[in-house]
């Protein structure tokens, strides 16, 4: 990455043969090339939020940002792109840690890749802007096929008076001047509601944040009872999986299922997702459950569990990593499932038909049965 203020050697996190995507895009290029002209004073406090992979943070090192990524695999590329730059490690924030212990003071300079939804956007606004006066900068960063006028309109809301750059090697840059006068009401997020006989609490980050996501539904309603997806034969204390966990629906009806049978039962919540796993908690404390609950943010399941250790798999796979449209995250959830199931213990897909996840598990552990269907989705069942 060549850009205004050096160059950097950067890498994506996971890794993937013939990669086509850079660490970076232009958007970050803008952000560098603005405070190149606009300098940050030495001693500035800087928040960078939502930096993908470590571009923003690896190029204003100097500057000892304080830096919010909620991504398990964004935070590992931007240690890893640090330490590759000769760079010292950082520490790393989530969102809900603003306003709070070294992220307590006002900044001087913001710098947000904005977000792809609204609700996050707004759930962010609302976190840091106790943490603006008049005298901050704020710069929101993004490529123009993503920045849709309601950004602009909840930067306008939120912080006060806003304008737009040019557009830059299709990227723009949004400059917010604070209006300490601005009535900006309550945060909305996260919010509280029910599903599937859950309580559930879910951040304006969070993957469906407002309703339960219709592939999750076709999942919980294809699958009347886990313990019956176990067979007879299940052991009496049974480790599952509850992979992509997000606001921990698919984990407390497992849970539900599982202790109804007898079974004493351990959910592993895995999400990528630092907001989701904060949202798993939460819902589960609100949730009355004999189960117990150990959580992991990480982005690969081989990493965080042994091989052969576990009694059942259950996902819903995204098809997308943040605005990158792929396979690549099911068929790694779907190897890493293969080796951390114990033999014969099953493994159960959400779909959308025209996924063909059918083909892709079937490759990996063969035989592969279909448990329910409806005109969208598909519910899939594999055994190790």
């Amino acid at each position: 990455m060549q850009h205004a203020l050096g160059e950097l050697i950067l890498e994506r996190i996971p890794v993937q043969p013939k990669q086509p995507l850079r660490a970076w895009d232009a958007a970050d290029e803008l952000v560098l090339a603005h405070l190149l002209d606009e300098p940050v004073d030495d001693g500035a406090r800087v928040l960078i939020v939502n930096d993908t992979f470590g571009a923003l943070t690896c190029s204003l090192r100097h500057l000892d940002p304080h830096t919010v990524i909620e991504s398990a695999a964004g935070r590992q590329a931007t240690q890893t792109n640090l330490a590759g730059n000769g760079l010292p490690a950082i520490d790393l924030y989530s969102s809900t840690e603003l306003g709070a212990g070294p992220l307590a003071e006002p900044y001087d300079v913001v710098i947000i890749k904005i977000p792809k939804a609204t609700s996050h956007l707004v759930d962010l606004l609302h976190r840091i802007r106790p943490l603006m006066n008049r005298n901050t900068r704020v710069v929101g960063a993004s490529m123009v096929k993503h920045l849709h006028g309601s950004a602009i309109d909840t930067f306008d809301t939120l912080v006060g008076p806003t304008q737009t750059s040019l557009a830059n090697k299709k990227a723009r840059l949004v400059h917010a001047t604070v209006d300490e006068l601005l009535d900006v009401g309550e945060n909305p997020w996260p919010v509280q509601w029910s599903a599937f006989g859950a309580k559930l609490i879910n951040h304006g980050g969070g993957f469906s944040p407002s309703s339960i996501d219709i592939g999750t539904s076709a999942l919980l309603e294809g699958v009347t009872d886990f313990a019956a997806v176990l067979g007879p034969d299940a052991r009496q204390e049974v480790r599952a999986v509850d992979l992509g966990c997000g606001n921990g629906v698919v984990g407390l009806r497992m849970a539900r299922d599982l202790t109804a049978s007898g079974t004493s039962a351990t959910i592993e919540a895995i999400d990528d997702s630092l907001l989701a796993i904060d949202a798993t908690r939460r819902s589960w404390s609100l949730n009355d459950t004999s189960a117990q609950l150990v959580t992991h943010h990480h982005h690969r399941m081989v990493e965080v569990l042994d091989p052969g250790s576990v009694d059942l798999v259950v996902v819903n796979p995204p098809f997308h990593n943040d605005r990158v449209i792929g396979d690549h995250t099911a068929w790694s959830m779907f190897t890493d499932a293969h080796r951390v199931l114990r033999p014969g213990a099953p493994l159960v897909v959400v779909g959308n038909r025209h996924l063909g996840y059918h083909a892709k598990l079937k490759k990996i552990f063969g035989a592969v049965d279909s448990i329910s269907s409806n005109a969208k989705f598909v519910v899939h069942l594999a055994r190790r």
